[in-house]
């Protein structure tokens, strides 16, 4: 029996296949946020207008938006690994890229090509799926999100501090970690069974049109939307919300009411180190705790909870009087976002087609890449109407509605679940 066709469990694959998966993803995401305390430096170099930085720190989520389904929709047809090892391969090439641009347009080209082959976050997804068994998927998805926590907050304080070796360090040590990941998954990865997956060759709007006929599919991706979209509004206004509110956490000696983007910028290393706490509680909760409580409580469960407690994160933060409980506020947030991404995930992983798993995730992450640049849009807009604490509180409204809706949900289908995954 090969690794690949052995039982299907979290570590069904062996070790060394789980290990390439985890690499893909944490090195995806760590091009999402390497590259923004590098902004004010290029924005100094090239002359760039906010709106111009702005395009190209949302051009990497822009193309996953675009990409993602497309990525999931080749390894349903060709095999994960060929999707997988190439998009590592392309990965370096755009980092390589990036280090060496000496224009705004090459540096547009870069992160095109990163947020490209960096969609291919759906297929790690599918993989997981392919070599667990229902009721263990939310497990092995948890590995994933772990993964995405650890790049998603990483990137920032990785770039921002290799950026005191050179401005070229970030892209070069990114280049290298992707190609250092492409070569140990060419030579450990094991393709899983292909099985009937071969026959999934829709490149249009087929799977969304079936998401959107199917209310328990299309409920899923209403959740899996809202989450990311709280969760970025926050992110993205993080530092807006310090400078006003507590300057001198934010390296700065009076109140900054209105933020420039510049000031924003300059504040990023230290935001970054901030949000690098929340990645590794949800990293730890994902890659661990979540393993134990999914058995006893079910992904249903766990994913209206999460969300409740993500939106609870939200509202301590914006009536925070005093920074500590800002602290408080932020380690309370991960938490909720540990329990409720992989059992998202889990469960939109069931609800799929067997033999389309890469479309439908692919479709999903897609979903997400939408939510992460509409996220930070809708968050600017409002502090600057209203005040720089009400994204949170509108966040944490959204999320409180998607919890309702999360329960709801878990009136309707949670018996079904339950007895999939032998969870109460």
């Amino acid at each position: 029996m090969t690794a690949a066709a052995s039982p299907k469990s979290p570590d069904g694959a062996g070790r060394s296949p789980l290990l390439f998966i985890f690499l893909t993803v944490f090195i995806d995401l760590l091009g999402f946020g390497i590259v923004i305390p590098l902004l004010p430096i290029y924005s100094k170099a090239y002359h760039a207008s906010d709106f111009e930085n702005g395009l190209l720190f949302a051009s990497f989520s822009g193309m996953q938006f675009l990409f993602a389904p497309l990525w999931g929709r080749v390894s349903d047809r060709i095999g994960r690994k060929p999707v997988l090892v190439g998009g590592l391969v392309g990965t370096a090439g755009a980092y390589l890229l990036f280090a060496n641009a000496n224009s705004m347009a090459l540096l547009f080209v870069a992160r095109l090509l990163a947020g490209f082959f960096g969609a291919n976050i759906s297929t790690a997804q599918a993989y997981i799926a392919d070599v667990t068994t229902p009721a263990n998927r939310a497990k092995g998805m948890g590995m994933i999100g772990a993964a995405f926590g650890l790049g998603f907050t990483l990137g920032p304080w990785i770039g921002g501090e290799l950026t005191h070796v050179s401005v070229q360090a970030p892209g070069y040590a990114a280049a290298a970690l992707s190609l250092c990941a492409a070569l140990f998954g060419w030579l450990r990865l094991v393709e899983p069974p292909r099985g009937s997956r071969a026959g999934s060759r829709a490149f249009g709007g087929t799977q969304l049109i079936q998401v959107l006929r199917t209310p328990r599919l299309s409920t899923l991706f209403l959740l899996s939307f809202l989450s990311i979209f709280a969760f970025s509004a926050f992110e993205s206004t993080f530092a807006r919300y310090g400078l006003a509110r507590f300057p001198t956490w934010f390296g700065v000696d009076t109140a900054i009411e209105n933020a420039s983007f510049q000031q924003i910028m300059d504040a990023a290393p230290l935001t970054g180190r901030y949000l690098a706490v929340l990645g590794v509680i949800s990293a730890l909760i994902q890659g661990g705790l979540i393993r134990r409580l999914l058995p006893r409580y079910g992904e249903t469960l766990l994913s209206t909870v999460g969300l409740a407690v993500l939106g609870l994160g939200l509202a301590i933060v914006a009536i925070a009087p005093t920074f500590p409980i800002v602290i408080v506020g932020c380690i309370v947030m991960p938490i909720g976002f540990g329990l409720n991404t992989p059992s998202l995930n889990g469960l939109i992983s069931r609800a799929s087609p067997e033999e389309e798993q890469g479309a439908y995730l692919g479709l999903n992450q897609s979903i997400a890449s939408l939510a992460r640049m509409c996220g930070p849009a809708f968050a600017g807009a409002v502090a600057q109407v209203i005040g720089v604490a009400s994204p949170f509180w509108f966040a944490a409204g959204v999320l409180g509605v998607g919890a309702l809706i999360a329960w709801r949900y878990r009136a309707r289908y949670g018996a079904e679940f339950a007895r999939q995954s032998g969870a109460p």
